[in-house]
């Protein structure tokens, strides 16, 4: 029998269901939230409502914005963003990351994910489909791949490749991986070190 009245453990169950939050994690929020004197469960629950109701999908790029900005997201509709320079990413929270360092000026389109087998991921199941579409109706000068540094996002990447390889004439890069700042070769695993010699350059 359970310690626990069954709203407390039904909620603890549902934040579970979030990655990156094991249920001890999950545990601690609730608690937290019961003990809050501050309406902190009420304002939260409020944000959560807000967000399905209020948040769309860019009918370009397929990056979040407000749905009375729809269908162009802000970043889509600034006349200011070099529209000739396209970076593919696969999740919103890396345009986030990538708009955080201030050094991109160009456009994103958002695939939702990766290509993952083991998943059971495909590429009719991310935003590959409006991709494809809109690199042949933008004809834009440079590709930036993005994509995770991992077996999945080096599969899409290829993937993505090969289906724009033959109609595609702008130029395909990707961000370059390697050593961190600060890194020491010892502590650095061989893929790390692997690519970074792949991706030497001239001094």
């Amino acid at each position: 029998m359970s310690t626990l009245p069954a709203a407390v453990s039904d909620a603890i169950e549902a934040l579970s269901d979030l990655q990156g939050i094991g249920s001890r994690s999950a545990e601690r929020l609730v608690l937290t939230l019961l003990r809050n004197q501050f309406g902190l469960d009420k304002k939260i629950g409020n944000a959560l409502i807000a967000l399905k109701e209020n948040v769309a999908e860019c009918g370009i790029c397929c990056h979040l914005c407000n749905k009375t900005d729809a269908p162009q997201c802000g970043l889509c509709s600034d006349a200011c963003r070099d529209a000739t320079r396209i970076c593919v990413v696969s999740e919103p929270s890396d345009v986030i990351a990538l708009e955080r360092t201030h050094a991109f000026k160009g456009l994103y389109h958002v695939l939702h994910g990766v290509i993952s087998p083991m998943d059971r991921v495909r590429p009719e199941d991310l935003r590959i489909g409006s991709f494809l579409a809109r690199v042949k109706a933008e004809n834009p000068s440079e590709l930036i791949f993005a994509l995770p540094a991992s077996v999945d996002g080096e599969t899409t990447t290829l993937y993505l490749i090969e289906q724009i390889k033959n109609s595609f004439a702008g130029t395909i890069t990707r961000l370059a991986r390697g050593i961190p700042s600060g890194g020491d070769l010892d502590y650095l695993d061989a893929a790390t070190l692997s690519q970074a010699l792949t991706d030497r350059r001239s001094i």
